[in-house]
């Protein structure tokens, strides 16, 4: 089996993606880039700073180093796995070069999620519209949606433009996105 690596935005159905591929095939394991931030920030035991300055938070989950350490361990699981149970990476965080840089597309499918033309304010609608308690804009004002959107839409923009370059398959979810998850899930074999 090969490894999948799920980029791009939110809201533009990574982790819906990544718990199909899981639900269909459930050898995978399954990576939260999340899991990987909080893990080091309760590390530095600097949780409560990060909830209160999610600014800052979101600066530090976009580094750079935060991508290449999470990359490393990425790549770290999966050349140790023996069995080929293969494992599956979503995030939200990743460039696209640094992705062309660490991983080997031989055996890692790589796909970016995006929300294809949507202007910002279609993007907090999207995201209003797919909210769960889990999410982190969950019950946020509406106004204070708007004003992450922005980085949202340069975000989309940058992704629709580098992902091409760097040969990572950027696929819009903006309209039909559960009919385009299922088929991108129909191609996984």
């Amino acid at each position: 089996m090969k490894n999948i690596l799920i980029m791009g935005i939110g809201r533009a159905g990574k982790t819906t993606l990544s718990k199909m591929i899981k639900d269909k095939y459930n050898s995978y394991n399954l990576l939260h880039s999340d899991s990987l931030k909080w893990a080091m920030i309760r590390a530095k035991d600097q949780e409560a700073y990060f909830r209160e300055n999610v600014d800052k938070q979101k600066e530090f989950e976009h580094g750079e180093y935060f991508q290449r350490t999470l990359l490393e361990l990425y790549k770290s699981l999966t050349s140790k796995d023996t069995k080929g149970y293969g494992y599956i990476l979503e995030s939200g965080q990743l460039e696209p070069r640094i992705v062309k840089e660490m991983i080997n597309f031989d055996n890692t499918t790589v796909l970016c999620l995006g929300l294809g033309n949507f202007t910002a304010e279609d993007m907090v609608n999207q995201c209003i519209k797919y909210d769960t308690e889990e999410s982190w804009t969950y019950g946020l004002d509406r106004n204070y949606l708007l004003e992450h959107a922005q980085d949202w839409y340069t975000c989309n923009e940058m992704l629709k433009s580098e992902c091409p370059k760097h040969g990572i398959k950027y696929i819009d979810t903006s309209k039909n996105r559960i009919e385009v998850l299922q088929e991108i899930l129909n191609s996984i074999n």
